[in-house]
């Protein structure tokens, strides 16, 4: 099967919701972790959401031999998944640097640990808060001129005034090319939700086992 060709520790994206596709509630019925709906569809699979929770070492041995402390440790034979909800995943920077041979993550030894105990800086398992990159921006500076034969008292000025600007976001009226400008209470890219889940058995249970064996059988591929 493809999913037993995966590390135990091995993350990938889930498409469908955290519950079991055959329940007759359908797609839009949410379960919580604990039901059974959950238990047979993605347990039964050797998979567990990355939802951050407490797991035993007992009962995942697979898992925290691949893992350990990494994401956390909430008391004795206990320990943290990972907590990929509302996150962009990145690559361990290590060492590698951009072509300004600056690191690509310049703060990668300020990172923080996951839970407590677990991992921090350049180093797998850690996080950090999203932030505003520090720039700067030019301007051309005005010049005010006095024409040969102006009278006037105050400065000739050829830029026209500019529009009142707010506290927020404001669209240039005299382009009509303009995009819209969206504001939101993070700086973000396009994104789409998926679960992550994580591969904790080579052995799932045997409720799992069964069930492969029935689709492999009645459709001649495997899943």
């Amino acid at each position: 099967m493809f999913s037993d060709a995966l590390p135990i520790g091995s993350i990938i994206p889930y498409a469908g919701p955290i519950n079991n596709p055959n329940d007759p509630k359908g797609a839009s019925n949410y379960p919580p972790y604990g039901s059974k709906a959950y238990d047979l569809y993605l347990e039964q699979h050797g998979w567990l959401v990355c939802d951050g929770r407490t797991v035993l070492v007992a009962k995942y041995p697979e898992l925290f031999h691949a893992i350990g402390f990494i994401y956390g440790q909430a008391g004795p034979g206990k320990f943290m998944l990972p907590d990929y909800r509302g996150r962009v995943l990145r690559g361990v920077n290590l060492d590698a640097q951009g072509p300004d041979k600056l690191p690509r993550d310049p703060e990668a030894k300020d990172r923080t640990a996951s839970g407590s105990g677990g991992w921090a800086g350049n180093q797998v398992g850690s996080v950090q808060d999203d932030a505003f990159q520090a720039h700067d921006h030019l301007y051309q500076k005005a010049v005010s001129l006095k024409p040969q034969g102006y009278a006037g008292s105050g400065a000739y000025n050829s830029y026209e005034i500019p529009e009142t600007q707010t506290d927020g976001a404001v669209n240039p009226t005299k382009n009509p090319d303009a995009i819209s400008i969206r504001q939101a209470p993070e700086t973000r890219v396009k994104n789409a939700y998926a679960n992550f889940i994580i591969k904790y058995s080579q052995r799932p249970q045997l409720f799992g086992s069964m069930l492969d064996t029935v689709l492999d059988r009645l459709t001649g591929f495997d899943f």
